[in-house]
């Protein structure tokens, strides 16, 4: 691992350790993240049959670990945030989730080749030094003709070119020193920071190609009013 990719991995893991007592709330029936619980799961449940492998990479506080569980398949939830898999175990008493603790640098999985049938990877890839990389090593965990899911943020958004015109004006000496003393900008400048995998689609396209994965065209696609695109790829079949 590089030492900029160790740097990157750090402020992650720092941002997101910071933000695990709050992230259950984005889940909740008016959060804003509830939307994806249905989403994703329903993604992945068109790929998986009921008993499958699914391993949610960067799982966060574990909600949509949870859900595909409950769903009927057998669900492993990782993350590099032990704040945010602590409350994952606490919220899942139950022992039917697995939840891992991952080295920084997301660039090796501890899992054996060919152990899931799917990988979801919600919000992940924009936060790593190399998503290539990281969608090589869910190609290497899945089986053959298993699929990565996985949301990234959508440069066509509004949204997108909002947080682009911020990342920019935040370069300046005088937003810099306001938000030292303004701890919610200063938490959303870090996140503009260390959020930098901001690609087209066919960046992403190639990534996957590059990863030996296949994309599958038909399901990559924008997620309509939300700022994310859901990407899926597949490990081909021998």
């Amino acid at each position: 691992m590089t030492d900029r990719t160790a740097d990157l991995a750090i402020q992650v893991r720092q941002l997101f350790d910071a933000k695990a007592a709050a992230w259950p709330s984005k889940y909740a029936p008016h959060g804003h993240l509830v939307g994806r619980l249905t989403r994703l799961t329903s993604a992945i449940m068109y790929h998986v049959h009921a008993g499958g492998s699914v391993l949610d990479l960067g799982c966060g506080t574990g909600e949509l670990t949870g859900a595909i569980a409950a769903a009927g398949m057998r669900a492993t939830g990782c993350d590099i945030s032990p704040e945010m898999l602590t409350l994952a175990a606490s919220a899942n008493p139950s022992g039917t989730v697995e939840w891992v603790q991952l080295d920084p640098g997301w660039q090796r999985l501890p899992f054996e080749p060919g152990t899931f049938d799917a990988v979801l990877a919600s919000s992940v890839l924009e936060y790593v030094d190399d998503p290539t990389a990281v969608l090589r090593e869910c190609c290497r965990v899945l089986r053959p003709g298993g699929v990565t899911v996985c949301t990234v943020p959508d440069r066509r958004h509004p949204i997108r070119w909002l947080e682009w015109l911020v990342s920019v004006v935040a370069r300046e000496p005088l937003v810099l020193a306001a938000s030292r003393s303004w701890p919610r900008l200063d938490g959303y400048l870090t996140y503009l920071r260390i959020s930098r995998q901001r690609h087209s689609f066919r960046w992403w396209h190639a990534a996957g190609v590059r990863a030996n994965m296949v994309d599958v065209r038909g399901e990559s696609r924008s997620s309509g009013r939300s700022p994310l695109r859901v990407l899926t790829f597949q490990r081909p079949n021998p």
